[in-house]
C-alpha cells in the first residue's frame, strides 16, 4: 500500500468516528428531539419517566420539574442538579440558546431534552 493511499484511508476513517461523535444513537443529530419538543416550561417526574420528554422555551425562561411519582428521582444536566427527591420540584433558569440533555442518575433510561430558542428581539 503506498504511502498516500495508507494516509487517505485513515483520513477517511478519522473523519467518520468524528463524524458519527456528532450524531444521537439514531443517526439524527438531535433533529428528533427538537423536532418532537413539547413547548412548555413544565415537567412532571413520574415514576421513572419526564413527561414530556422533550420541552422547548425560549431563553431567559425557567423550567420546573414537578415530582409526582413514588420514587426517587434527581435531574442532572452538564451546569445543574436537583437533590435526590420524591416530591416537591427544582427550578433551572435558562438563559443561552442550546439544547441540553439531562437525567436521573438513578434510573438508567431516564432522560429528557431542553431545547432553548432565541427569544424574539
Amino acid at each position: 500500500m503506498t504511502t498516500q493511499r495508507y494516509i487517505f484511508i485513515i483520513s477517511a476513517l478519522a473523519f467518520a468516528a468524528v463524524l458519527s461523535g456528532c450524531m444521537d444513537n439514531d443517526g439524527s443529530g438531535g433533529t428528533e428531539a427538537v423536532q418532537a419538543a413539547v413547548p412548555t416550561t413544565a415537567v412532571r417526574v413520574q415514576d421513572n419517566n419526564f413527561d414530556p420528554e422533550a420541552i422547548q422555551v425560549t431563553a431567559g425562561d425557567t423550567v420546573t420539574w414537578q415530582w409526582q411519582g413514588q420514587n426517587d428521582h434527581n435531574v442532572v444536566a452538564d451546569g445543574f442538579e436537583s437533590p435526590v427527591q420524591n416530591s416537591g420540584s427544582f427550578e433551572q433558569h435558562f438563559e443561552n440558546p442550546g439544547t441540553y440533555q439531562y437525567r436521573c442518575t438513578l434510573h438508567g433510561g431516564m432522560q429528557g431534552t431542553v431545547v432553548v430558542a432565541e427569544a424574539d428581539a
